[in-house]
């Protein structure tokens, strides 16, 4: 039997429980006022007194049972409205007021246990399209990886082949333009060998990274072995790297991550900035992170492109970038090597000129 059914079948009790209490006080009534007529003439003001006493007693227990019903009708009713919304699957935000009796406690207690059961069925609807909408989003960019992967190997591997038969069918090419070939063609082999040393790097982060060990590194050895590195280029290629951090300080995580974090910054301001200078500071720690600018003092970028540089395969200058032989993934890598680590990074143009990437790291 459903609920709706229940409601009923208890109304149609209590009006039954109702009619007999009515009937059996009307025959009782009826039956002493035969007794009273048959038995007694003379006038008895007891016997009267008794019959108006209990005319009152009926009367009064049929008003207070009709006043019970009638409460006990409005509980029912009310319930019987919300067993309707349940049954319908609606909203029960506006349920109706109870009595303070034994069944508005009831009613109340069941409607609490339907709110808390509907609030946790769509807690769980919503965890399920949130992971649903993750899954499919994940997809999409591994899509979107891809094609890009593919765009990007054809530019390479072309100039390659162009290369490599123009080298095998010419016998009597010079030396020099020998020579060239050659060196292109290493040159986009390196680029080749970047972009996929790269996607491995991403896909390690998507994928594996609760696989990918982390452990007590020491960040100062890595910002000084990166500025040693650049100290080693030709002048063209050469900045300044000005360190101003702590002797020591100790990072928890991967040290490869680490080392491609740094790496990165510093291989995208020799490329692009147009400064001469590299800044990273230390300008905040506490006993959970240190946080760390890293600046130089080139040309900075259009605003406009500000919220897409953490993008996969975003360039500002597509030619120079491809020239440069950027992969197109060095500050994704970047941003997701600190979120992984458990860190955030942003980025602004300098009031002075150039770019500035603030980011926070989680110390040992």
């Amino acid at each position: 039997m459903d609920s709706k059914a229940k409601v009923m079948s208890y109304r149609s009790g209590m009006y039954l429980l109702l009619a007999i209490l009515i009937v059996s006080f009307i025959g009782g009534f009826i039956i002493y006022r035969y007794s009273l007529l048959h038995h007694f003439v003379s006038e008895d003001y007891i016997n009267e007194i008794i019959f108006y006493l209990i005319i009152g007693v009926a009367t009064t227990a049929t008003v207070i049972a009709l006043i019970l019903a009638i409460r006990l009708n409005r509980n029912l009713k009310s319930l019987q409205r919300v067993a309707e919304a349940i049954e319908n699957g609606g909203n029960i935000d506006d349920a109706p007021s109870f009595a303070n009796d034994e069944l508005g406690d009831l009613s109340r207690h069941l409607i609490d246990l339907y709110r808390r059961l509907q609030a946790a069925s769509i807690d769980v609807r919503r965890e399920h399209n949130l992971a649903l909408h993750e899954q499919q989003e994940k997809l999409r960019i591994k899509r979107q990886l891809t094609n890009n992967i593919n765009h990007e190997l054809k530019t390479p591997v072309a100039a390659i082949q162009g290369y490599l038969e123009t080298l095998i069918s010419n016998k009597d090419i010079t030396p020099e333009e020998r020579e060239s070939f050659i060196t292109k063609s290493y040159t986009h082999c390196q680029r080749l060998t970047q972009l996929l040393t790269d996607v491995s790097t991403i896909t390690r982060l998507e994928d594996g990274s609760s696989r990918i060990e982390c452990e007590s590194v020491e960040l100062r050895n890595i910002i000084d072995e990166i500025a040693s590195e650049v100290a080693l280029l030709p002048d063209d290629k050469r900045m300044r790297v000005n360190v101003d951090l702590a002797e020591s300080m100790m990072i928890k995580g991967n040290y490869t991550l680490l080392m491609s974090i740094f790496k990165n910054l510093t291989d995208n301001a020799i490329a692009y900035s147009g400064g001469r200078d590299i800044f990273i500071r230390l300008i905040n720690q506490s006993d959970e992170a240190y946080t760390i600018t890293f600046s130089d003092n080139g040309i900075g970028i259009d605003e406009e492109h500000i919220g897409h540089i953490f993008e996969r395969f975003y360039r500002i200058d597509k030619g120079r970038s491809r020239k440069l032989g950027g992969t197109g993934l060095g500050l994704s890598i970047v941003k997701n090597s600190v979120l992984f680590h458990g860190g955030d990074i942003s980025v602004r143009n300098r009031p002075q000129g150039g770019l500035e990437f603030k980011l926070t790291l989680p110390r040992a």
